[in-house]
């Protein structure tokens, strides 16, 4: 909330006084305001019948100066005012934003003009008797006055419009004229404007009429021509092939037969027939190698499967029977005699003596027949 105080040591003083000077203090929320960078008006009103709080007459603008955190307003800048009582408000206007902060928010400050001796303050009703003081008086300071020497030519001063404050339309136009501090010769003129009564809605005016448009011409509906196959557009052929063209044969290499499928699945079937009895069967480390050997040739025999599986198959349709590489149509004969692959755990089960006695070249017989009989049913299963 803003507050404006006046200074009660020259809150009266007397019509003619032109070298006093009033004392405002201007609080906000109880802080006070930086003024360095606004223009600085006081707005001064006369009351009716010493009524605060209902104003008479908006009576004159005065430029408000900081002094000690202070305002001041001298009475030579409302010289024109009469004996009476008159409230006060202070604006306070942003030179960035053209904004206004008026001070007091509520109410507003007081001063009184008193009657000097002369009693002149109405010219309309001056007695005989002031009149004649008043000219006594005159007469005996021009008595004492002498000519004195000519005065320097005067500036022209210079006015820049500055602010336009819009005022609703009951309030009373005013203006102020602000001196500026880098130039005391240049003032700025503030206009405040009472904005004019809206004025009374007007009629509305009559719709549009329009004329429907006329309608347009059918457009063309394309054909295709059945010699070329190209779309036509009335009798334009716009060399677009309407058909899609003819795909390219696709390359056999690249996919499995249903006979080496068949031939690498019983592959696997058969190493994983021969690993389950080697495994039963294993009783010492040298059959456990041989395991081992085996379990990685039945995985990468299973990664192969599982790849031919997932690649796009170009296998005959199911009616049809496979073909095979033999000319006789068979399948391949090994040469290897089956006993070999069916008895894996022969050279282990032929020793009966004990781990301290049993020959050196027992266990890598083993594993060198072992490994021969994978790799020939290997070599069996791939022709």
């Amino acid at each position: 909330m803003r507050t404006l105080t006046i200074a009660d040591n020259w809150k009266d003083w007397k019509f003619g006084d032109t070298d006093a000077v009033m004392t405002f203090t201007a609080l906000d929320d109880d802080k006070v305001p930086d003024f360095s960078n606004r223009t600085l008006t006081f707005k001064i009103a006369s009351t009716l019948n010493n009524d605060l709080e209902h104003p008479k007459d908006f009576a004159a603008t005065a430029t408000g100066y900081i002094q000690d955190k202070n305002v001041i307003l001298k009475t030579e800048d409302v010289k024109q005012l009469t004996p009476g009582n008159y409230i006060v408000e202070l604006w306070a206007m942003s030179n960035d934003t053209q904004k206004d902060a008026v001070y007091p928010s509520k109410g507003f400050a007081q001063f009184t003009i008193e009657e000097n001796s002369m009693k002149v303050s109405d010219v309309t009703n001056i007695p005989s008797m002031t009149i004649n003081a008043f000219w006594n008086a005159v007469m005996q300071k021009v008595g004492t006055l002498t000519k004195g020497a000519k005065g320097d030519p005067g500036q022209t001063p210079k006015i820049v419009i500055g602010s336009v404050t819009k005022l609703s339309p009951d309030a009373q136009p005013s203006a102020t004229l602000v001196p500026l501090q880098s130039d005391p010769n240049t003032y700025t003129l503030n206009l405040q404007l009472p904005q004019g009564v809206q004025g009374e809605q007007g009629l509305q005016g009559i719709p549009g009429v329009g004329s429907k448009g006329l309608d347009g011409n059918n457009g063309l509906t394309p054909t295709i021509d059945p010699k070329t196959k190209h779309w036509m557009i009335g009798g334009t052929d716009t060399g677009v092939i309407a058909e899609g063209q003819a795909g390219k044969d696709a390359d056999p290499s690249k996919y499995v037969t249903i006979v080496s499928f068949n031939q690498l699945r019983q592959q696997v079937q058969d190493n994983a027939t021969a690993l389950d009895a080697l495994q039963k069967s294993a009783v010492n480390k040298d059959l456990q190698t041989q395991i081992a050997n085996l379990t990685s040739q039945v995985t990468d025999l299973t990664s192969q499967v599982k790849a031919l599986q997932e690649a796009k198959p170009d296998t005959p349709k199911s009616d049809e029977p496979a073909k095979s590489d033999n000319k006789d149509d068979q399948p391949a004969k090994s040469d290897t005699p089956a006993s070999s692959a069916d008895s894996p755990s022969t050279p282990a089960s032929s020793s009966t003596t004990t781990p301290d006695s049993t020959p050196a070249s027992a266990a890598p017989a083993t594993s060198a027949s072992s490994a021969n009989t994978s790799d020939t049913s290997a070599s069996s299963a791939a022709q």
